[in-house]
């Protein structure tokens, strides 16, 4: 394929938007090119692939993405302290990654088309709720299966002391309305571990309602990066087998 200077000029315009804003509505004036030149878009996957990123094109959204491995653009603990003061430690970013996992699990579900995507906001509370049964079912297993932490490559001790121990539960924010955000509290902790969704815009973070809802992007991220990924249906799995242990057990 061969393409023009005008179309170099346009897809690098674009690309370059796309950095800045990572999600762009697919019928944003630049957007649409992607969708209509397949010379543009093509140039757009190439610049990607180099720098380590992925274009996902959804009928509603163009997404650009840094790949997991291999990407100059990749997060790394160090990046992600810089940015997020609360993660003071690795076991506090270990820890933010599974109640990112956990809520994730919560809202992955088969049937999203049957509800608006205002109900499927889950409450701070509930959240917390989740987590603790999680980590608990959890550290159950670790004592009965040798192994369980290795194989799984959660470092469960850590997180687990951290969450059930280090952590208070949280308290009314000081005008009476929403939550104490203090970074020693639970409810404090997961609203800085949601952060980079918040900031990807990819979830409404509603502290003052308590409540966590995520936007439609939220989904085409599942559908067409997240689904498929072995890490992440295997942390997910396991969220949800601890779950519907959970619910067996109260029903029997």
């Amino acid at each position: 394929m061969s393409y023009t200077n005008e179309d170099i000029r346009k897809a690098s315009e674009l690309f370059f938007y796309l950095l800045s804003k990572r999600i762009v509505p697919a019928n944003d004036v630049l957007a649409s090119q992607y969708y209509e030149n397949n010379e543009i878009s093509e140039i757009i996957k190439n610049m990607a692939e180099e720098g380590g990123l992925r274009v996902l094109a959804t009928r509603q959204n163009l997404h650009l993405v840094a790949k997991g491995e291999s990407s100059i653009f990749a997060t790394t603990y160090s990046h992600m302290k810089e940015r997020y003061t609360r993660l003071q430690r690795k076991r506090h970013f270990y820890l933010a990654n599974i109640i990112i996992c956990i809520y994730l699990a919560e809202i992955d579900r088969d049937n999203r088309f049957s509800f608006r995507i205002e109900d499927a906001g889950i409450s701070y509370f509930k959240l917390e709720e989740i987590i603790t049964n999680t980590l608990e079912a959890w550290k159950k297993r670790n004592e009965q299966e040798e192994g369980f932490s290795r194989d799984f490559a959660i470092a469960l001790d850590e997180i687990y002391h951290l969450w059930m121990v280090e952590m208070s539960h949280s308290k009314e924010s000081k005008d009476g309305v929403g939550f104490s955000t203090a970074s020693n509290t639970r409810l404090g902790f997961i609203n800085e571990a949601l952060k980079p969704l918040e900031q990807e815009n990819l979830i409404i973070n509603l502290t003052r309602e308590s409540r966590i809802i995520p936007k439609e992007e939220l989904y085409e991220r599942l559908e067409h990066l997240y689904h498929g990924g072995d890490r992440y249906e295997e942390i997910i799995e396991l969220i949800k087998y601890e779950r519907r242990d959970n619910e067996d057990a109260k029903t029997s």
